[in-house]
């Protein structure tokens, strides 16, 4: 029988998400990874707006498929970047939120006082790396923004990451407010690199037509506004 190379999750905000057999599949595996089905997202959001009861490991693997999308559009345009680089920043988007504790941020410093989750996920995936015999050693690099090429950090953590992305779209989905639904799709298709810094295309940036003024109308100013006709 034919072994599946990919483990497929049905996720209702992005649909089948793809998760290779091997290092990937290994994380999502892991119990420290696995714990974060318990943990909500949006800590007692639920409370006020009661779809919101969706998990960190949602959203992981949100992050994860939108990260696979970057470096999917980033190599189309010319930008190399090695299989090696590609599954670490991968590993690394997975494992971003793994050091949330119960209610997420709500409980963040109340738990356990000086301490961030960032600093928990970094020691939560040093112990899976041990368990997984130094095979993140790429991602915990990258991670920890200590890897030369610093797109890939960019893309965990920065005004264009897709942590960002997924909790933009996901926590808008589940919790009914519109706001938040932004066109990540395009966005990602927009991705580029310049100067070894991620950013985005001109043309990925809408531009609002300019307003029509009726005829002896005060002129725009900062704090007069017109309406489009």
């Amino acid at each position: 029988m034919l072994m599946n190379e990919h483990k497929i999750i049905n996720d209702p905000v992005f649909g089948f998400i793809k998760i290779k057999r091997g290092l990937l599949y290994d994380i999502v595996s892991h119990p420290l990874f696995q714990r974060l089905n318990r943990i909500n997202q949006l800590g007692l959001t639920s409370v006020v707006y009661p779809g919101a009861r969706h998990t960190r490991f949602q959203h992981s693997l949100g992050a994860f498929h939108l990260m696979s999308e970057a470096v999917k559009s980033l190599t189309e345009k010319g930008i190399y970047i090695f299989d090696s680089e590609a599954e670490a920043v991968q590993a690394a988007i997975l494992m971003h939120d793994i050091g949330h504790g119960p209610f997420s941020h709500v409980l963040e410093h109340t738990l356990i006082h000086g301490i961030s989750h960032e600093d928990i996920s970094l020691m939560m995936m040093e112990q899976i790396n041990r368990d997984l015999r130094g095979e993140l050693n790429l991602a915990i690099s990258i991670f920890k923004d200590e890897y030369p090429n610093k797109i890939f950090h960019q893309l965990i953590s920065s005004q264009l990451d897709m942590d960002r992305l997924d909790y933009l779209r996901r926590d808008s989905f589940y919790t009914g407010v519109t706001e938040g639904n932004i066109g990540s799709a395009r966005i990602i298709k927009m991705l580029n690199v310049k100067d070894d810094r991620l950013g985005g295309e001109a043309k990925g940036i809408p531009v609002s037509p300019v307003p029509t003024v009726r005829a002896g109308a005060a002129p725009l100013t900062e704090t007069s506004t017109a309406t489009a006709m």
